[in-house]
């Protein structure tokens, strides 16, 4: 298979936010679909370089010889073809997300096959399971009406942002979760501090956290620090860690670490797929969660955590309202009830369309 065209359709999503939707057309005329929307403040790259990135398809790629009747061989095949273009993409990963899940679509839909049994050698998952977010930023009441209505949904593991800062804040964020968990005793609770705390304050605050009985806190303390953290009263899990070069090798190994948080907007989906596969086999837990982008990341999103070896744990893959930016169009991943489940289309089951 060849890569003979490449476009890309841009979306204004808010203030300097730009998603990239980028399609790629192979010599029997099918079209695969990519989307590279990087975070502001967040992504380590912006969705101008991802533009001139991919803006030298399709001319860079080799052809991908993969033969029908190894499935196993996909990942192997996308490394190879994109190769050429590796120099450029080692600094950004929305990119490589894009170009990586383009051509998977276009795999998938040669082979007949839904993207995830490209990634998992035919192994898939029936159904995954969504957590739902809440943030400390909202009041108190409003913070727990919103998990009112998501335990009404049937979500059953909920993740709480830790926006507070200063030991008052973390005081007040404190109180906000002993309220949330008298409310809902049996919930899954997470915690996120995003990499606020220093490594000197997190085994006090993990400590003080450890009655409220969370599943873990997500990064804790900054991202080149987080193997030095140990075991616990609380597990802790790795997030932006992720993306330090030599990090997740160091964190298969440390003591506390009870999982990894995998974005593939942040890793690149081929990567973000390698990790979850190494993470499970060392006895943690993985969980999938897009980056507040539009409709073809998310499905690709679901589409990885449908293809891990073993079910992850509750994903970050429910609908958010930064969708409401992008056009309407079914992601056939998402069911409601907070689910997410196998696709029978092949690729990504996404129609090519116009941002």
């Amino acid at each position: 298979m060849r890569v003979v065209a490449a476009s890309l359709a841009q979306r204004d999503i808010e203030g300097a936010r730009r998603g990239l939707v980028l399609s790629l057309t192979d010599d029997e005329g099918r079209v695969g679909l990519g989307e590279a929307t990087p975070l502001p403040g967040f992504s380590p790259d912006t969705a101008d370089e991802d533009e001139r990135a991919l803006a030298e398809l399709p001319g860079a790629l080799g052809a991908i010889d993969l033969p029908l009747e190894d499935v196993t061989a996909t990942a192997s095949a996308i490394q190879r073809a994109i190769a050429p273009l590796s120099p450029q993409l080692r600094c950004l990963p929305a990119a490589r997300f894009a170009l990586e899940t383009a051509l998977l679509d276009l795999l998938g839909q040669r082979l007949g096959l839904p993207v995830s049994a490209c990634l998992g050698g035919h192994r898939r998952h029936a159904e995954v399971r969504v957590n739902g977010l809440l943030t400390t930023s909202v009041a108190l009441p409003e913070m727990l009406s919103r998990a009112r209505a998501l335990v009404a949904r049937g979500v059953r593991a909920i993740k709480v942002k830790l926006r507070s800062r200063g030991e008052e804040g973390f005081a007040r964020d404190l109180e906000a979760l002993r309220a949330l968990r008298r409310e809902h005793p049996a919930i899954e609770l997470r915690l996120d501090a995003n990499a606020a705390w220093s490594l000197e304050d997190a085994p006090r605050r993990l400590a003080l956290l450890a009655p409220l009985g969370p599943r873990f806190v997500e990064q804790p303390v900054p991202p080149e620090l987080l193997h030095l953290l140990g075991a616990r009263d609380v597990p802790w899990a790795a997030d932006e860690s992720l993306a330090v070069e030599g990090m997740p090798e160091r964190l298969l190994e440390a003591e506390g670490c009870a999982a990894f948080i995998l974005k593939p907007a942040m890793l690149g989906l081929l990567r973000a797929h390698e990790l979850g596969q190494r993470a499970q086999e060392r006895g943690l837990g993985a969980v999938v969660t897009h980056l507040f982008d539009g409709p073809v990341a998310l499905a690709a999103s679901c589409e990885l955590a449908l293809a891990l070896p073993r079910p992850p744990l509750a994903c970050g893959l429910d609908a958010h309202a930064g969708l409401e930016a992008w056009p309407e169009i079914p992601i056939p991943q998402l069911r409601a009830g907070g689910l997410v489940v196998a696709s029978e289309q092949p690729g990504l089951g996404i129609r090519p369309w116009t941002a």
